[in-house]
């Protein structure tokens, strides 16, 4: 009798123990969606991007490495008149406390030069990490490369 009393309580505590939900596909797009809408034209305080990064981020881009600190003051640097992201065909893979993604980006830039204004088109494969950390999700790792490209002076 004494064992099935353990067993009833043992079972009754796995059942009542708290488990971690598994971090969706949705979950995932959004983070993306909400990182990239802060590194627009219309939102001129880039440091909101230390929202989505842990403590240790870092990100492959333009063949470096970057922390975050060094990344918003290299987009910082452009002269940035209008920015658009597409981001498309995901490839998601996910468990209750991180997230891979590979995506394709394709983006298109108005800038300000000296020459005058500059579009550039760009297309990267990106590759990113992602953790739980206090019950948000957030980037670890991001790595762009970059496939297309094509910079023309706007007439």
């Amino acid at each position: 009798m004494k064992n099935y009393i353990y067993l009833f309580i043992c079972l009754l505590i796995l059942g009542c123990s708290s488990k971690e939900t598994k971090i969706t596909e949705d979950e995932v797009k959004n983070k993306f969606y909400d990182f990239f809408e802060t590194l627009s034209v219309d939102n001129p305080d880039k440091t909101k991007l230390y929202d989505f990064v842990t403590d240790d981020y870092y990100i492959f881009e333009n063949e470096r490495k970057y922390t975050m600190d060094e990344f918003i003051e290299f987009v910082n640097s452009f002269d940035m008149i209008e920015s658009e992201w597409d981001l498309k065909d995901f490839v998601i893979d996910t468990d209750s406390e991180s997230a891979h993604a590979t995506l394709t980006n394709i983006g298109r830039f108005l800038v300000k030069t000296d020459s005058g204004n500059v579009v550039m088109n760009f297309e990267w494969l990106e590759s990113a990490y992602l953790i739980r950390e206090n019950g948000d999700l957030k980037f670890k790792f991001y790595f762009s490369d970059a496939v297309k490209e094509n910079v023309l002076l706007e007439k």
